[in-house]
């Protein structure tokens, strides 16, 4: 937040004439870093009224800067009307400021709304603006694309790098400056009695000439180092460089033991690497050009000066197919390229876009009451235009004084909503720290003011600058001329409580929509139970588990204690649990007809795990039988266990599966290849519950072993002993394993569908909003037009027209401008159904009972916002109003 609040008062200190900042700008700098720090210091934070009180002291400060600096330039050019332009400005400032002062409730209404519209955008911006404006921490990031591998064949749009196509791609390309792979990892930091889990990144050693990051200390790896069995070095993070070793300098040359190997640190990762991985520390990749362990990579290439995206990806296609001959496979991978925040944050842009245009939906709404308010009070000052206009007063004079109103209130109302924004956007924020990679940041700066004052200059003159026209073109009435003006004023009137009606129907709509998205999605059944069950990882370092049996032996040992221990009900291990990971590869089924040219063979989600898993997440078994404490001992025939959709799409059907062959990888298996299906369960919503099916399968644990395993529980009692137990009984069994990433899984449950509630919510609540203001809207309308015609009104009841007669002819004239609106709204809505489809999974865009619920839900509260004007009318007592006209 510091950086942030740094830029944003350099942002602010513009506002003030440029001689003044090169005189004063560094001294007022240093003074505000002394108050902020005075204030976190007292009470942990800024706050929001300390911003206000500091753009409020800016903005006056600028003012008054500003007009001595005109003063003199007028003074010093002699001219008498040009020196009287500033004393102008400041008497027009001061009489709004009395004006303002006193009509409190109109001030405050607008005050209000002003806030409530600015407050809206300013965070909603702040999101907008980290995610997709603000640039990446890297010389000249524009160069910079993100390297990748699509495989439609295999259903996977993206798949990792293959490491032999990246060394040939670097080799042979002609398009790039420099181009740079690396993956992520972890590993139990051995501190002596315990052990620490922390992250790595191994990297290929030109990482940092693509990305052009200089290390803090040290050096960066050296080609000699990224080499297999290449020396044991590490580069440490800013955050761990400073969170464990206090910045200590002295660290270069000292070891750390990561999962029992000893590696020199040779340097110190600027804050920037935080790009590519909020991981401790950074190791080099050491792979060969003949790797043979897939597609795992993430590729980051630099653009050659001068070449474009487009250009990169045809010199990299033609390189990947030139590979063909001696590897097959490129015939059915390709290259791909985007940019950085694109491959990222791409699938974020649509909701963070509807979420925008939500609150300049509301900011609009916002505007046109407060122009109905400012029209209704032009109108209430006519006799005093006139009187002006009829002394000479000129009429431009008269449209900068009202502006210069709009302007002063707008100011105010823009500055408390800044702050609010920034507060609830805080919130937003501490929300969303996981949902992000960690490079995107939040932090207050230029922009962010910048989009305020544009804001705040477009509101001004939305809803300033047509009541200051009509304010200033006033002139004296006759009786008939008022009553022509007034239905003219009623009709401009109608025309913006029509609007309101009509963007708040189209928020309600699209608010409905998502609403109702989420809610189905969230009773889908996800095939697995998440309530009650502990989560977390370990792996075993391959210095002391260097082989299969020592795997098993590990494994089957911890299981059976952890079962003993008092309060576990259920226990299991699994290569990855349900939305935590994909590992993928290809099966063959026996006598499957052979593969059409050009048929998919798309990818099978993987799963290895002990006999207790079934039963610890609660998957259901449709036929069949799960695995049993012999399947994948010995040298017996192997087992698998299909999912429905692989039985569905592969084996005939649920029943026609059991009994069937299938084999791992696509050439022809040997007869040991060969497992057996002997059982098929429900399908699980393994990548979320708004995500299509994957054909899945299972294998036993003990038949493919892996260092890494995802740990199942269920424990009788609170999730922290839950934890605390795991860490004790690990502890026991090996106290250089570390228990990490412990969670529950209703809490990965809920995190799959984390984004698309929180978008949900907002338009939710944005869409709330704008009905509340509609409605006020409407029933400023409906007050002011009773107010206009209490006179017609009076001589009706007099002359013999009854309370139920004047009540619904108050309230026909209100919802006919409900009516006008609605259809509007309705008519925009379904026009631009095929825009929410994009945020929409399980609703159709239109959605008829959404449409009615919302039409249904404007009308009756329009209709009560109606009512309380039309009761008020329909009890008007006729005598007095006739003698007070």
């Amino acid at each position: 937040m510091s950086q942030g609040g740094d830029g944003i008062y350099r942002a602010l200190l513009l506002l003030f004439p440029p001689g003044f900042r090169k005189e004063r700008g560094q001294e007022m700098e240093r003074l505000f870093a002394d108050m902020r720090a005075a204030r976190v210091g007292e009470h942990g934070s800024e706050g929001a009224s300390f911003w206000l009180a500091v753009i409020w002291d800016v903005v006056r400060g600028a003012v008054a800067e500003w007009a001595a600096l005109l003063g003199r330039v007028t003074r010093s050019a002699g001219t008498a009307a040009q020196g009287e332009i500033m004393s102008v400005f400041m008497a027009d400032l001061r009489y709004a400021g009395r004006q303002i002062l006193r009509q409190p409730l109109y001030a405050g209404m607008i005050l209000v709304l002003m806030t409530v519209g600015i407050a809206g955008n300013a965070a909603v911006f702040r999101i907008f603006n980290g995610l997709f404006l603000r640039p990446l921490p890297f010389d000249e990031a524009t160069r910079l694309v993100d390297l990748d591998e699509t495989a439609p064949a295999w259903d996977l749009e993206y798949v990792g790098i293959a490491y032999p196509d990246f060394a040939e791609w670097r080799r042979a390309n002609r398009t790039f400056e420099g181009m740079a792979v690396y993956t992520g990892g972890g590993g139990n930091l051995s501190t002596g009695e315990s052990a620490e889990r922390i992250s790595y990144v191994q990297a290929s050693h030109d990482l940092d000439d693509v990305l052009r990051l200089t290390p803090t200390l040290g050096r960066f790896f050296t080609e000699a180092e990224d080499v297999p069995d290449g020396p044991g070095v590490a580069l440490l993070t800013d955050g761990f460089w400073a969170e464990r070793f206090a910045r200590d300098p002295g660290i270069l040359g000292q070891t750390l033991s990561l999962d029992g190997e000893p590696l020199e640190i040779i340097g110190i990762l600027p804050p920037a690497a935080r790009f590519v991985s909020d991981a401790q520390v950074w190791l080099p990749l050491q792979v060969g050009e003949d790797a043979t362990n897939g597609w795992y990579l993430t590729g980051v290439g630099r653009l050659a000066d001068g070449a474009t995206p487009e250009q990169a990806l045809a010199d990299l296609q033609a390189i990947h197919k030139g590979m063909i001959e001696s590897r097959d496979v490129n015939e059915i991978t390709s290259p791909v390229l985007a940019s950085l925040r694109d491959r990222y944050l791409g699938d974020q842009k649509l909701g963070a876009g509807f979420l925008l245009a939500a609150v300049a939906m509301v900011l609009l709404i916002a505007c046109a009451n407060i122009a109905g308010l400012m029209l209704a009070r032009s109108f209430s000052r006519a006799t005093e235009m006139s009187v002006r206009l009829s002394l000479g007063a000129q009429r431009s004079r008269l449209i900068a004084h009202l502006l210069t109103e709009s302007a002063l209130l707008a100011g105010l109302g823009a500055a408390a909503g800044t702050a609010v924004g920034v507060w609830g956007s805080g919130l937003l924020v501490d929300a969303m720290t996981d949902q992000f990679p960690p490079w995107v940041t939040f932090d207050l700066d230029a922009r962010f003011f910048g989009f305020s004052v544009v804001v705040t200059v477009g509101a001004v003159l939305a809803f300033g600058l047509v009541p200051a026209l009509r304010g200033a073109g006033s002139s004296a009435l006759t009786a008939t001329g008022r009553s022509t003006a007034s239905r003219s004023r009623q009709r401009g009137m109608g025309l913006l409580v029509a609007g309101e009606v009509a963007l708040a129907l189209v928020l309600l709509v699209v608010g409905g929509l998502s609403t109702l998205d989420v809610w189905r999605l969230g009773r889908v059944d996800p095939g697995f139970r998440a309530e009650g069950v502990t989560a977390y990882t370990l792996s075993l370092p391959p210095a002391r588990y260097p082989d299969i049996d020592a795997r098993r032996a590990f494994v089957d040992g911890y299981l059976e204690r952890l079962q003993a221990t008092p309060g576990v009900t259920s226990v299991a291990a699994a290569t990855s649990l349900p939305m935590e990971g994909h590992w993928g590869w290809f099966f063959r089924v026996e006598n499957e007809p052979p593969r059409g040219e050009g048929e998919p063979n798309p990818v099978v989600l993987n799963r290895a795990v002990t006999p207790g898993y079934f039963q610890t997440l609660g998957v259901t078994l449709l036929v069949g039988r799960t695995f049993d404490d012999f399947d994948g001992r010995g040298e017996g025939a192997g087992v698998v266990v299909v999912n429905e959709t692989f039985a569905r799409t592969r084996l005939g059907g649920v029943e026609a599966a059991l009994g069937r062959r299938i084999a791992p990888g696509t050439g022809e298996p040997d007869e040991e290849d060969w497992l057996t299906v002997v059982g098929v369960t429900r399908d699980v919503k393994h990548y979320g519950v708004d995500t299509e099916m994957r054909p899945g399968v299972y294998q036993p644990w003990r038949q493919l072993p892996r260092a890494g395993m995802a740990i199942a529980m269920v424990f009788d009692g609170p999730t922290q002993d839950a934890v605390a137990t795991a860490r004790r009984v690990t502890a026991e069994m090996d106290p250089e394993l570390a228990v990490f990433n412990a969670h529950t899984m209703t809490e990965t449950l809920d995190r799959s569908l984390w984004t698309r509630r929180a978008t949900s919510w907002l338009i939710g609540a944005f869409s709330s909003v704008a009905l509340l203001l509609a409605v006020a809207g409407l029933y400023g309308v409906i007050s002011y037009s009773v107010g206009q015609r209490a006179r017609e009104i009076s001589v009706r009841m007099a002359v013999g027209a009854r309370h139920g007669q004047v009540l619904t002819h108050v309230i026909r004239q209100g919802m006919g401008l409900v009516s006008a609106g609605v259809a509007l709204g309705l008519l925009i809505s379904l026009s631009a159904a095929g825009l929410v489809s994009g945020i929409l999974v399980d609703v159709s865009p239109r959605e008829p009972s959404v449409y009615l619920g919302v039409t249904v839900l404007l009308v009756l509260v329009a209709a009560a916002a109606n009512y309380l004007p039309a009761r008020r009318a329909a009890h008007l007592d006729p005598m007095s109003v006739l003698r007070r006209e």
